[in-house]
């Protein structure tokens, strides 16, 4: 069963409300409403599948509505008529709207229709407090140029607190809205004006990360993930922490303090960079690598064991799960303990028979809404050596 098929049991029509609300399924409801509704789906999800473990009650999301710190909008100029997604979104910040609707009354004027044909997408990322715009263009020349800076300036002195304008090339005009492929030549990446990484702000340090790096979209939940995490991962001052998938650091950082060692691995370089300036930056003796994370990455690059010392693992790998090889070679390290965090629900079935298969149990099973309004969830299952 998948596990949109079991929200799919809770709520009458859902398939027509789904396709109309562009995935957004869940938000005409209120969140009480939808809270019970993932509930009752994720466990007659982890019944049907007949998994191991008892999911616990969904931790709640605080911000249920207008939580997004990324969004995005596909722009597509037609001869004579610029074609533009003004769909609002109730899980978007208003903010986001306001800039999104100034943009595009500039954009309609025959002043700027070079740069309305050259854009993809315009997106926005950041955090409650700043906004970010990028511009993702299939081409860049020097009249583009010039209605970059022009329509950059324009938003440096609006009054929608915009705190940093770039350009990005995606020259495949991907449906992926930062990019399908880096390009091989010529520019991909501009500043317009601002600063070029993001920042993190957890209250007690602060991470910064490249703009184009993946990130959490729902800011208001990172706590409750990190206190989650914390919790069933209880590292030690014995342990030795493999943070896989580690993107900018956040799980490092965030925990990494309680363990002996901590060894993060992240394939995209800019966000592996991020992270080793951070630890340098807070004093941290951390290490960090890129690589792809695969079966034989895991058996070759990573360093073995230290016989005797307990190890500790968090894997966090993208909504398709992870490549075929790497749960068998990462239980043959023999940790002590595993949290692997799911993002994709419908791929927890044949990993933890994997996982089960190579000898780890489940210990426990923590769903978090960090997609309020859709049918997706956050779950970390927690595993032990059996």
């Amino acid at each position: 069963m998948f596990f949109e098929q079991a929200i799919a049991h809770q709520i009458p029509n859902y398939t027509r409300e789904a396709d109309s609300l562009h995935g957004e399924s869940l938000a005409m409801l209120d969140y009480k409403s939808e809270l019970k509704v993932k509930n009752d789906a994720i466990q007659e999800f982890w019944d049907v599948n007949r998994l191991a473990g008892n999911p616990q009650k969904i931790i709640a999301s605080p911000m249920p509505r207008g939580y997004r710190t990324t969004s995005k909008r596909r722009v597509e100029m037609r001869p004579g008529n610029l074609q533009f997604d003004r769909q609002e979104s109730m899980l978007e910040p208003e903010e986001h709207n306001k800039i999104y609707d100034f943009l595009f009354e500039k954009l309609i004027t025959p002043a700027y229709k070079p740069l309305a044909y050259a854009l993809n997408w315009i997106i926005i990322r950041g955090t409650y407090k700043y906004r970010v715009v990028i511009f993702n263009i299939k081409k860049i020349d020097a009249s583009i140029v010039r209605k970059l800076k022009l329509i950059s300036d324009a938003l440096k002195e609006s009054p929608l607190h915009v705190t940093a304008a770039h350009a990005y090339v995606d020259t495949t005009e991907s449906d992926y809205y930062l990019e399908s492929k880096r390009p091989t030549d010529g520019l991909d990446f501009k500043q317009l004006y601002g600063p070029r990484d993001l920042t993190l702000d957890l209250g007690h340090f602060r991470l910064k990360y490249p703009v184009t790096g993946f990130s959490q979209i729902n800011e208001s939940q990172i706590h409750n993930l990190i206190k989650a995490a914390s919790r069933l991962l209880s590292l030690s001052k014995e342990d030795h922490f493999l943070d896989l998938y580690c993107g900018y650091g956040l799980f490092s950082f965030a925990l990494g303090e309680a363990a002996k060692s901590v060894l993060g691995v992240e394939w995209e370089g800019l966000s592996i960079e991020s992270a080793k300036a951070s630890a340098k930056f807070l004093k941290k003796n951390y290490r960090f690598v890129a690589g792809k994370i695969d079966e034989m990455f895991v058996q070759t690059r990573l360093p073995r064991p230290i016989p005797g010392e307990p190890e500790k693992i968090l894997l966090d790998p993208p909504r398709k799960g992870c490549e075929p090889g790497v749960i068998h070679a990462l239980a043959m390290r023999k940790p002590i303990r595993v949290c692997h965090v799911f993002c994709g629900t419908d791929e927890i079935p044949s990993s933890l028979k994997e996982w089960e298969r190579y000898g780890y149990r489940v210990r426990e099973v923590q769903p978090l809404d960090l997609f309020p309004g859709t049918p997706h969830l956050e779950t970390i299952v927690s595993l032990e050596k059996k």
